[in-house]
This record gives structure tokens, C-alpha cells and sequence, in this order.
């Protein structure tokens, strides 16, 4: 789902696309989005003061950030420390680091 911005128009060719319309900056009729611009937006905010993530580790940082999108409006410190009493290094680390 894009808007009807140039750029996109060759997106047919790579699969199914589908072109949201927009009247005055506002989406035309039920669907719309402004769900993943928003998302997207905040994963650059969030992502620039990295200045570049190594490639094999890029789905890490997105999920850090998707998760921080979806309880941006909650304190996420309790939170951690819930977890961090709950779990030691060792077990975290083969989630973390994965092989090959």
C-alpha cells in the first residue's frame, strides 16, 4: 500500500500494489496509511543517531523499534527491569547473536 507518489508507480511490476487515494493530504476513503508512515517515521528518528546499522543485524534494531512504536505511550522501564530479574545473560545470548 503506497500513496500515489511517482516514485511508486513501477511497483505494479513487482507484485500486487495497491495505490491509496489521497484529497488534500487526506486519505480517500477507508483505507489508508498513515499506520506504517508512521512507523516508518519513527524507525528513521529512532535509527539516526546510529548513523547506519551493520546489514546482518538490521532486523534487531527494527524489531527494538517496533517494539518501542508499539508502547511508545507506556514507561518501558519497569518493564526491563521485570524482565532483566528474570532472565540471565546466558540464556538471552543465543537469542540475541544469531549464528552463521
Amino acid at each position: 500500500y503506497t500513496d500515489e507518489w511517482q516514485a511508486y508507480a513501477t511497483l505494479k511490476l513487482r507484485g500486487e500494489h495497491v495505490t491509496i487515494r489521497k484529497e488534500k493530504g487526506r486519505p480517500a476513503g477507508r483505507d489508508h496509511i498513515n499506520g506504517i508512515e508512521g512507523f516508518w517515521s519513527h524507525a528513521k528518528n529512532w535509527l539516526y543517531m546510529y548513523r547506519g546499522v551493520p546489514r546482518q543485524y538490521l532486523y534487531l534494531y527494527l524489531a527494538e523499534v517496533c517494539y518501542r512504536f508499539n508502547h511508545r505511550h507506556e514507561n518501558l522501564q519497569p518493564s526491563l527491569h521485570k524482565l532483566l530479574k528474570q532472565i540471565s545473560i546466558q540464556e538471552l545470548r543465543p537469542i540475541l547473536v544469531r549464528k552463521g
